[in-house]
C-alpha cells in the first residue's frame, strides 16, 4: 500500500508563502478567494524522521508557516499507532490555531499556533 498524505488547508485569507514541515518547504497554499473556500496543499507522509524534511512523519512534526504578515509555528504530533502511514489526514491551519482531522472528519487534535522567531529547531 502507498503512504498516505496530510492535506493542509489554509483557512486564512493570505497566501502561505512557505509551509515548512520539519525544516524544508513543502510548497505554498493560496489564501481563500471570493468564494471563501480554503486552498489546500497535499504533503506526503513518511515513516521516519530522517525522511521528514518537507514531509510529515509519525512523531512530533515542527511546522513553520510563512504568511506575508508574519511567520508562525507549531508542533504537530502524529501517532503511527493511531494513524498508520497509509492513512490520509486533514490539517486546517489559521493564524491562531491548527486542527487535525482523520479521514472520517473526526477532530483528533488541536493546538495553538505561535508567532515569532522560535524557528531554529525543526525537529
Amino acid at each position: 500500500m502507498a503512504n498516505g498524505s496530510v492535506y493542509v488547508f489554509n483557512v486564512f485569507s493570505e497566501t502561505v508563502d512557505r509551509l515548512s514541515p520539519n525544516g524544508d518547504s513543502a510548497g505554498t497554499i493560496g489564501g481563500w478567494g471570493t468564494d471563501y473556500v480554503p486552498a489546500v496543499l497535499k504533503v506526503a507522509r513518511v515513516l521516519n524522521a530522517n525522511e521528514s524534511p518537507g514531509k510529515f512523519y509519525n512523531g512530533k512534526n515542527r511546522v513553520i508557516i510563512s504568511w506575508a504578515s508574519g511567520t508562525y509555528h507549531f508542533d504537530l504530533p502524529i501517532s503511527g499507532d493511531q494513524f498508520p502511514i497509509t492513512i490520509d489526514l486533514l490539517l486546517y491551519i489559521s493564524r491562531n490555531n491548527w486542527t487535525l482531522y482523520d479521514r472520517s472528519g473526526v477532530r483528533v487534535a488541536t493546538g495553538d499556533v505561535g508567532t515569532g522567531p522560535s524557528l531554529a529547531a525543526s525537529k
